[in-house]
């Protein structure tokens, strides 16, 4: 009888493990996928950011242009314009480009806040995703070894139930 038992059991225990491999296959492709799609994401808001802050800083240098040609008439295409500002003029200037990177720094500081909070709203299905994923390759990881110390314990079952079946050749007969 156990000879027959364990052969059932290595039977059935190689299609479980076959089974398993085809489904731990199956997620790390997906997972492979959620790694890539995460990259290309990552990617995108780092071009994103970058161009957010960009152009945070081109309107800053607009701004200060504009400030300086409505009030003192200096033309921002024409560099030597600056050189015909008498002293009050150029403090002027000086105080209003220290107070225009003042409020780009804590324009940046909240776009990069905001930013931050984008970035983590728009990755957050793919970690979840990924975590999901590698829980579920890490439980049929533990199922393969089970169904391989299975398969062990009904290949020894097997052969310690085959010597019923050979003859004894005593030679008492």
């Amino acid at each position: 009888m156990g000879f027959l038992t364990g052969t059932y059991l290595k039977m059935q225990s190689a299609r479980m493990r076959i089974q398993l491999q085809h489904q731990l296959t199956s997620i790390m492709s997906q997972l492979n996928q959620v790694t890539k799609q995460m990259g290309q994401m990552e990617k995108m808001l780092a071009s994103q950011q970058r161009n957010a802050d960009l152009a945070l800083r081109q309107q800053t240098q607009t701004s200060i242009w504009a400030g300086l040609e409505e009030h003192y008439g200096v033309n921002p295409n024409d560099p030597t314009s600056l050189t015909k500002l008498d002293s009050a003029a150029v403090q002027a200037f000086n105080y209003a480009q220290q107070e225009a990177q003042y409020r780009y720094a804590q324009a940046q500081s909240i776009w990069a806040n905001q930013f931050e909070y984008y970035r983590e709203a728009q990755l957050e299905p793919l970690k979840s995703k990924e975590e999901s994923l590698t829980i579920r390759k890490t439980n049929i990881e533990s199922r393969l070894r089970l169904i391989e110390e299975q398969e062990k314990a009904a290949e020894s079952m097997t052969k310690s139930s085959a010597q019923d079946f050979t003859p004894q050749y005593s030679g008492q007969g």
